[in-house]
């Protein structure tokens, strides 16, 4: 699947969960929506250190696709095409920082 479409499958299975629960979504709410999950992603990483608590792989697995489900929804909201923008930004670091990504996969 391409960057592109799978951006846009993401955005829809959040629209789909709002659509069921008649959540009117807004750039406020999704944001907050991703910082939360952010949140919860770092509670997974932090766990070992923070509770001396063995790393839980699959919840680190499913923070990591709601922080990406999050964010893909609320880069539909501001018309952000990440595969166009880490394009175009990978362009910017290459100059900055005297880098060749042309190799880069």
């Amino acid at each position: 699947m391409e960057t592109r479409a799978f951006q846009n499958l993401c955005a829809e299975i959040v629209e789909k969960i709002d659509k069921k629960y008649k959540i009117e979504r807004d750039q406020h709410f999704s944001f907050v929506q991703l910082m939360e999950e952010v949140g919860e992603l770092a509670r997974a990483i932090n766990r070992p250190k923070l509770r001396n608590k063995k790393l839980d792989q699959d919840n680190i697995n499913e923070e990591f696709a709601d922080v990406f489900l999050q964010l893909a929804i609320l880069a539909k909201m501001y018309k952000v095409d990440f595969e166009e923008v880490v394009k175009t930004k990978s362009k910017e670091l290459e100059k900055r920082h005297r880098v060749d990504f042309s190799d880069a996969k």
